[in-house]
């Protein structure tokens, strides 16, 4: 279990296309899902089966009435994709509530973050000596780059051991922040939190006087790195400038964000086969283009946006949104239910950064399609590891336990 969750970490990274939208990530992702099954005997339970044919059951009918009523034909690969996400993540569930799962999924990812962050400052590196403002990582795209980026940020602070785990997390903080994606701001609140949270476990430890020293210079470089950043590097940090910049670019791209909402609120109402069974998975741009709903200003607004519209390929921006518009209801309430569940459940095992990082990570996806990239699925297999391991013991209760073990031990001997 260990080698396939660090096979889907390092894998997230590379999104170079093979063909089509079938990317080098997608074969990680195949090979990730091949190996926790062969390691994993009976893995998945009949009501995971059925459910999982059930959700399929609901896109094949999907695809039939959306051919009828749009003409429009449902694109396979999107569909297999989450076919393996879904069986992926309920085995990480299934994994984590067994002894010994959580920890495996928290090995996996100490193996591979080291690995992910040489590979990222390779690619920092070849995009600034480039001189291009692109800055992907070798991504399809910037804000790909800057959320995982943040969620590896997360993710070191939870999964690695030691004082280094701080300056670990800042330093993929920093990148995501190298990126000009305005994404990371959603983090950074929740991110300060989180690392607040493990600075005061790692004072905590502290045995010398440099240890303290160490603990509290981390945590103002943490405050203070953004700040003197913005006013040194402010031509490296663009992503600064599409935040708090006024241009016209800035309040079209959120104009038009807001109006692909609209749209598919108005498409997922448009008749009841759109409201129960969904548009098909990556259906949304096809079947908008073919729909009646009248999307002449979002070609006015961004006429890039409208080709790739009329091309299929245009994401809503929103990957609660997505899930909603295309999919059957019954698996769109099941995600919804699985936030919920995650949450409570963080918050039950007191997992206070995975919980912070939930709250940026679904407010950033509101407004931001991932659920296409294999990050996404990693991200949730953190969170769903976590959530789904057995509660840990009170501290307040657990001297009581060790003395109710300790009495049952002396009435065994009497």
């Amino acid at each position: 279990m260990t080698v396939s969750v660090a096979i889907a970490v390092i894998g997230a990274l590379l999104s170079y296309k093979i063909d089509g939208r079938f990317a080098l990530s997608n074969v990680a992702q195949i090979g990730a899902l091949v190996v926790l099954l062969a390691s994993v005997p009976r893995l998945l339970r009949g009501r995971d089966i059925l459910f999982v044919l059930l959700g399929l059951a609901g896109v094949l009918l999907a695809a039939i009435l959306v051919s009828n009523v749009y003409t429009y034909r449902i694109a396979p690969e999107f569909t297999a994709y989450y076919l393996l996400v879904v069986v992926w993540l309920i085995g990480i569930y299934r994994t984590s509530r067994a002894a010994g799962g959580t920890e495996a999924v928290a090995r996996g990812f100490r193996w591979a973050i080291p690995i992910v962050l040489a590979y990222l400052m390779v690619q920092l590196a070849v995009d600034l000596s480039g001189g291009t403002d692109r800055r992907r990582l070798g991504f399809d795209d910037k804000s790909h780059a800057s959320v995982y980026a943040c969620f590896l940020a997360f993710a070191s602070l939870r999964f690695l051991r030691g004082r280094s785990r701080l300056l670990i997390s800042l330093a993929f903080f920093v990148v995501a922040f190298l990126t000009i994606s305005r994404l990371p701001f959603v983090f950074a609140p929740v991110y300060l939190i989180a690392f607040v949270v493990e600075y005061r476990k790692v004072r905590a430890e502290a045995k010398t006087p440099l240890e303290v020293y160490f603990a509290h210079l981390t945590l103002a470089g943490t405050i203070l790195t953004p700040l003197i950043l913005a006013a040194q590097a402010a031509g490296f940090f663009r992503s600064f400038d599409r935040v708090f910049g006024s241009g016209d670019f800035t309040n079209a791209s959120t104009t038009a964000h807001l109006l692909l909402l609209k749209y598919a609120a108005e498409l997922k109402i448009e008749n009841l086969g759109n409201f129960f069974f969904g548009v098909t998975p990556g259906g949304f741009a096809g079947v908008l283009y073919r729909s009646r709903i009248d999307v002449s200003q979002f070609a006015s607004i961004d006429p890039p946006g409208y080709e790739k519209l009329m091309e299929g390929t245009a994401p809503m921006h929103s990957s609660l949104g997505s899930i909603l518009l295309e999919f059957p209801i019954w698996v769109s309430l099941s995600y919804l239910a699985m936030v919920v569940w995650a949450v409570i459940r963080l918050r039950r095992n007191r997992e206070w950064v995975m919980l912070s990082f939930l709250v940026g990570f679904f407010a950033a996806t509101l407004f931001y399609s991932s659920q296409t990239e294999l990050y996404f699925c990693v991200a949730w297999t953190a969170v769903i590891a976590l959530a789904a391991s057995p509660r840990p013991p009170d501290p307040v209760d657990a001297p009581n336990i060790r003395m109710a073990g300790a009495g049952s031990s002396k009435g065994a001997r009497r």
